[in-house]
């Protein structure tokens, strides 16, 4: 998401609330884009159901120039499966008749389903699924379908622009009138 701000100030002959402006205009705007990144960390964390917490982050990049960056991104390291492997991409583009992206498994079955059924060894799942179980030579499976995509971070960029707006024109708003006294 991109801001660009105009402003227009009409003023006579008091230079010193101009310099107030100019002084506490940098610190407003990084207030506000570091209040707009939580904004949206908040609405991504709700649309990636509160499963992870967590793992949705915000950071500050760039303050030093005449540019306030930041980003909300997900780090794949806390969206990990009990064998060490992240279900991140998985979760964010979905998988087997939903996937957005090339398929990656190679299991007989698998390619057999048209990549829309695939088996997961119960015991290698930390929580609960929502599949049905099936028994292969004495071991537990559920058998999966598919996920549809989850696209928290751009849903959340998206579903937060008037309130991210009105947060950067709040916050201008009262510098202004504090600066006006």
């Amino acid at each position: 998401m991109s801001i660009k701000l105009n402003c227009k100030v009409k003023v006579k002959h008091n230079f010193k609330k101009i310099e107030k402006i100019i002084q506490e205009l940098p610190k407003v705007i990084e207030q506000s884009v570091e209040d707009i990144l939580k904004n949206m960390q908040g609405y991504a964390i709700r649309l990636e159901n509160a499963n992870n917490s967590s793992g949705i982050l915000v950071e500050m990049i760039e303050t030093s120039t005449m540019q306030v960056k930041g980003r909300v991104y997900a780090d794949p390291s806390k969206f990990m499966t009990n064998n060490g492997e992240s279900y991140l991409w998985f979760e964010y583009f979905g998988t087997g008749a939903y996937a957005e992206q090339e398929h990656i498994g190679t299991t007989k079955h698998f390619i057999e389903t048209g990549y829309t059924e695939w088996y997961i060894p119960v015991n290698k799942v930390a929580r609960k699924l929502n599949y049905p179980i099936v028994t292969i030579n004495n071991i537990q499976f559920y058998v999966a379908t598919g996920a549809k995509p989850n696209h928290f971070l751009g849903d959340a960029e998206f579903k937060t622009r008037e309130e991210n707006k009105e947060i950067i024109i709040k916050k201008l708003n009262e510098m202004l009138k504090e600066v006006a006294k």
